[in-house]
């Protein structure tokens, strides 16, 4: 294996490190015998065990390299020889190897990785940074990129992929804007149902609370939810948590400290986890949801049906999303002149019993 590598400006040492790597498996026959150990690797390229553990990690999550607990790390050739579609995600795929715990992602990528198995593509995750980007771009490993729920901050990073000759094609975020494609679910009209619904149940009084306003959802759902109130001149209020807070915690303190200057009449939450600390937070202070409050929930997962009361919820149609974004690349791929297109999905309202009339 040739492990010379050299520092250069721009192109991380893991990088390089991966692609030597990936050259020599190619045309090696690794498919019955262990990769060698991390120490190994780290003395042949003369660098960290943990640039090592990186490269070998992004093999492992492109599926290059698969890893038996006590037996080593081996090659699955199949995948080596498959076109592959890059997966870029802000919400920090592989600081370990496995996928982050985060309900929403972890079904809107089963939901990517299927569709995208369907038509014998191999899915490559990776971080969204400008030099995850700007490497793809350059290196044309992937004959097309999935951008996956990007954070508002990054939008200097979307502006640099709507130009570039490799098809991308953004997933998750209504981006509002004509120069990039993208799939989308319609959270304006979801909240529209929610508070109508909500309404109908002789509710005037809502509160909001949302999870991280880096989310392209998030400032969607809260733009809409004040919108919306006050076109149908209700009493509300709302509150939105940091990324880097903890949303149990601070979840219960609100409902804690609502009880005590006066609790709404109904809550809409941005998302499952959200909607599960709110119902401990309700629970601690003897609140029972479906008679004493109302709450709706964004995103319906199963959970929802086994939670006591089981949970109204705006439901996303995320097996679609995946299907619409994979069948929209592939055309791109075919002929990346294709005019750009923007496709928002309409959301449903499930009801169920953890609201009630007033």
């Amino acid at each position: 294996m040739e492990t010379d590598i050299k520092r250069k400006y721009g192109v991380s040492l893991h990088y390089q490190i991966r692609l030597k790597i990936e050259n020599f498996l190619k045309n090696s026959d690794f498919s019955l015998k262990p990769f060698p150990p991390e120490e190994k690797l780290a003395e042949l390229f003369g660098v960290s065990r943990g640039t090592i553990r990186r490269a070998l990690t992004d093999l492992v999550n492109q599926g290059v390299l698969y890893r038996i607990p006590g037996k080593g790390t081996f090659l699955n050739k199949k995948t080596l020889s498959t076109e592959k579609i890059t997966i870029f995600s802000p919400w920090s795929f592989h600081k370990e190897p496995n996928i982050i715990d985060n309900t929403y992602e972890d079904v809107l990528l089963r939901a990517l990785r299927k569709k995208a198995m369907e038509r014998n593509f191999t899915l490559i995750l990776k971080n969204l940074c400008e030099e995850e980007i700007e490497f793809l771009n350059t290196t044309k490993e992937s004959i097309g990129m999935i951008v996956m729920n990007p954070k508002k901050s990054q939008e200097k990073i979307i502006r640099r992929i709507s130009s570039f000759s490799i098809p991308a094609i953004v997933i998750g975020a209504n981006l509002k804007r004509k120069d990039i494609d993208y799939v989308a679910s319609d959270n304006e009209n979801g909240m529209k149902k929610a508070i109508d619904y909500l309404i109908s149940l002789g509710i005037k009084n809502l509160f909001f609370i949302g999870g991280s306003p880096e989310s392209f959802d998030t400032y969607e759902r809260l733009e809409s939810f004040k919108k919306i109130c006050k076109e149908k001149m209700i009493k509300y209020d709302f509150i939105v948590f940091g990324s880097d807070t903890n949303w149990k915690d601070e979840t219960i303190n609100l409902t804690k400290t609502l009880y005590k200057k006066g609790l709404p009449e109904g809550f809409i939450t941005g998302g499952i986890n959200l909607s599960l600390h709110l119902y401990e937070g309700l629970k601690m202070i003897n609140k029972k949801i479906g008679k004493d409050i109302s709450v709706v929930g964004f995103d319906d997962f199963p959970i929802c049906r086994i939670l006591s009361p089981q949970l109204t919820c705006i439901s996303q149609p995320l097996e679609l999303m995946a299907e619409k974004a994979i069948e929209l690349l592939v055309r791109k791929i075919k002929n990346n002149d294709e005019e750009k297109k923007q496709i928002v999905l309409p959301t449903e309202l499930i009801i169920r019993n953890s609201c009630k009339r007033r």
